[in-house]
């Protein structure tokens, strides 16, 4: 009985050890996931605008909104758009500034003439086995200022930025309020992720996300042809993202686009959809 006894208990000391070992273990494993994620944690804005006419557009000046927040600091609203770090794509002689407008900073495009540029389609070259992707032929642009058979495709103007150090864990879940949003804006309505279609944008809302429906104004003055259509797009993100086993994140977005018919002189408010809540938390 004894030596049963005995036996017993040097069975359950064992257990004892593994189980403490096994949970040192895991606080171990935990510990070092969650260094992974504090030394690999980074938050980042992406903004992109794109800008196309099918024709010429004459007396350019068109105020654009960009992401703006309020510094409670300066007590001023600011924009964490930087032109002197844009990347501009077929732009031209088009200048491209930052303009206050009533105290809200928006992006200025202006130009006494904005034409409008068309390419030719590139047409993929497929790769044979054991051929060498540098030995084949360099695709061939050619450009116009007019839809033609040669060139029918139209290429859009590009503003493209990344901040890559926003100074703080962006508040993915609220950024109304707290972070830079298309400005002016107004909100029409709220939705949540029920994956109903937004026929704003044509897309549905993952679940467990929500966001708003909301209205900027453009201020367009040009004259242009009455069949001709200049076409807004614009989004804004925000990111915070981390590695634990893989690249983890969680966001919000805002997109707009518009296209206008003919010549423009006035405020044309634009709906603009903002999506938050998206990813990991």
């Amino acid at each position: 009985m004894g030596t049963i006894l005995r036996l017993l208990a040097v069975v359950v000391f064992a257990a004892v050890i593994m189980v403490a070992l096994l949970l040192a273990g895991i606080a171990l494993f935990m510990g070092q996931m969650e260094r992974s994620a504090a030394e690999s944690s980074e938050s980042l804005y992406l903004y992109e605008l794109g800008l196309s006419t099918t024709g010429p557009i004459e007396n350019a000046v068109l105020l654009i909104p960009v992401p703006v927040w309020y510094n409670p600091d300066s007590g001023n609203n600011e924009t964490i758009l930087d032109m002197s770090r844009a990347h501009l794509r077929n732009f031209g002689n088009v200048s491209a500034s930052i303009e206050d407008v009533g105290g809200i900073p928006m992006l200025n495009i202006s130009a006494d003439r904005i034409e409008p540029l068309y390419t030719n389609r590139i047409e993929p070259i497929p790769i044979r086995p054991g051929q060498n992707e540098s030995e084949l032929p360099q695709p061939t642009h050619v450009y116009a200022t007019r839809s033609s058979e040669a060139t029918p495709v139209l290429v859009g103007m590009e503003v493209h930025m990344q901040v890559t150090d926003a100074g703080h864990a962006i508040d993915t879940r609220m950024p109304v309020g707290s972070e830079p949003l298309f400005a002016p804006y107004r909100i029409v309505e709220s939705f949540d992720g029920s994956r109903r279609l937004i026929e704003e944008e044509d897309y549905s809302v993952s679940p467990g996300s929500s966001g708003y429906i909301v209205e900027v104004p453009l201020i367009l003055s040009y004259d242009a042809a009455d069949d001709n259509v200049l076409t807004v797009s614009s989004e804004l993100q925000g990111v915070n993202q981390w590695w634990v086993l893989g690249w983890r994140s969680n966001s919000y977005h805002e997109r707009l686009r518009h296209a206008f018919s003919g010549a423009c002189n006035d405020t044309y408010p634009v709906k603009a959809v903002l999506v938050t809540g998206e990813g990991v938390y």
